[in-house]
């Protein structure tokens, strides 16, 4: 550098202003890089959020049929079960095996909304793997399991009216839905029929046929003036898909959903519901023997037959009857009584069976043993029922509080086999399970993982809600900052020359 050079740039320099320094400048660095720090935070939760999300819904699902496990400790009834989660995958997605309980309820793992969701959901529990599969119903949040949807006797089959997935997304006329809970597969049966077929009633004990309802045109009732779909009783074979008229049309509110038919063990017999009576009837239609049972007697569910197939349950309810409060409904009883399978004759039973308190009871079948396990309904807070209402269901999802499944031995005692947790309001249970008395297994587990592609929906909420967080903190520290330096920086005092 030359002299003249190095003159001239200390010239420059001297006729520069200083500069100007606040006194936090080292406290607003230090602030700068925290905050530089929140943001990069910010965005890899982001990223790792979205990530996680896209590995959970493209994560492998399993294609092979889950492990059967009929004779091991764990093909048992759990002895509770898990609520599932919103996004829990469906049935389709990962099949569970056949199942050890089938459930439904008002959480939001079982009831969802139709904008984004499934509005009706009902969870399967998967024997010997324990974990959780979801049906999806969309439209119809009040779908029961045990009398809408019914497993088959072996747990490996569900009878549905219809499906919510893919190209089974259609209403209750265009057919029954058959779902392997093996394969996650389905297919439709249509009986033959162009419309009306069917809803599910009972299954046959080999699961190769079904008593079911077909759908006719609607009638007005001449009692109550309401205009209802009248029903046909029919036998759809689903080797064939092929449908057996039995009987004749009748209004579908006349008959109490829990009471509608049982089979017997033969699977050659049925015994069906008609007005305050029972009928046997056989596979051709055939009535074998009519029975009065009195109005306030009822088939006391698709189980109510025993094992020998000598004699079928009634139940008898007591307690109130007309318009009913909460408290009344909570407390009326049912008591177990007999019929004679031949003959239709009351018959003596093999000991005194407890009577149970609760609004409703609903069969489910017999243990080898002699013991009679039914499923006890409890009304929800501020349920009524008014006198002579069409519209009352005593095992229905809207006035069911809580279901407890229980089992009735005939020396009189009573034993609780699965006390679901709450929002749980409807069950079904497969009958091999039953017969062979295979209660208190492990408690069902519903796992996170994998998820429907509904779990989008909670992440994009999760990252808004973090996008939003982290806005906020931002902000709130600037306007911190700036009254800090408001107060700390002091105007510059006046020079006169």
């Amino acid at each position: 550098m030359t002299g003249q050079l190095r003159e001239t740039l200390v010239e420059i320099g001297g006729s520069m202003p200083a500069a100007r320094l606040t006194p936090d400048v080292w406290r607003r660095g230090r602030r700068a890089r925290i905050r530089a720090g929140w943001l990069r935070a910010g965005a890899a939760a982001s990223v790792i959020g979205l990530v996680v999300g896209l590995v959970v819904t493209l994560a492998p699902r399993s294609s092979a049929p889950a492990p059967q496990n009929f004779g091991d400790a764990e093909s048992a009834v759990p002895r509770t079960v898990g609520v599932p989660w919103m996004w829990q995958a469906t049935v389709q997605m990962d099949a569970p095996g056949p199942a050890s309980v089938l459930y439904g309820g008002d959480t939001i793992g079982l009831r969802g909304t139709d904008w984004f969701d499934s509005e009706g959901k009902l969870a399967v529990v998967g024997r010997g793997s324990g974990k959780t599969r979801t049906l999806l119903y969309g439209g119809v949040d009040d779908i029961t399991a045990g009398e809408d949807v019914l497993l088959s006797p072996d747990g490996r089959k569900v009878a549905s009216p219809y499906l919510l997935e893919g190209e089974l997304d259609s209403g209750s006329d265009e057919g029954l839905v058959v779902t392997d809970l093996t394969t996650g597969k389905s297919r439709r049966y249509t009986g033959g029929l162009k419309t009306g077929c069917c809803q599910p009633v009972a299954w046959a004990p080999d699961g190769r046929s079904l008593l079911a309802s077909v759908l006719g045109p609607y009638k007005k009732n001449a009692r109550t003036g309401i205009e209802r779909p009248v029903e046909r009783l029919a036998l759809l074979d689903l080797d064939t898909d092929k449908v057996e008229m039995l009987g004749e049309f009748r209004p579908g509110e006349e008959i109490r959903h829990a009471s509608a038919a049982a089979f017997m063990p033969d699977g050659q017999r049925f015994v069906v519901s008609v007005g305050n009576g029972l009928r046997m009837m056989d596979r051709s239609g055939t009535v074998l023997w009519t029975a009065g049972i009195g109005p306030n007697g009822y088939l006391a569910g698709a189980g109510a037959v025993t094992r020998d197939g000598t004699a079928i349950a009634v139940a008898e309810l007591s307690g109130c009857l007309g318009e009913c409060d909460t408290r009344q409904l909570a407390t009326r009883t049912w008591t177990i009584r007999f019929l004679d399978a031949e003959t239709g004759k009351p018959s003596a039973p093999a000991g005194r069976f407890p009577a149970v308190t609760g609004m409703a009871v609903r069969a489910l079948g017999w243990t080898d043993d002699g013991e009679l396990v039914l499923l006890r309904h409890t009304p929800a807070d501020g349920t009524h029922k008014k006198k002579d209402d069409p519209e009352w269901d005593d095992t229905g999802w809207w006035e069911t509080g809580h279901v407890t499944l229980l089992g009735l031995r005939p020396d009189g005692t009573v034993r609780t086999l699965l006390d679901p947790p709450d929002g749980v309001l409807t069950m079904d249970v497969p009958a091999d399970l039953i017969h062979r008395s295979r209660f208190g297994g492990p408690p069902s587990t519903s796992e996170m993982f994998p998820a429907r592609p509904i779990i989008w929906v909670v992440i994009a909420a999760l990252w808004v809600a973090t996008m939003i967080g982290l806005g906020l903190m931002i902000l709130l520290a600037r306007a911190w900052r700036r009254r800090r330096s408001a107060r700390r920086i002091r105007p510059p005092s006046r020079v006169f020359a």
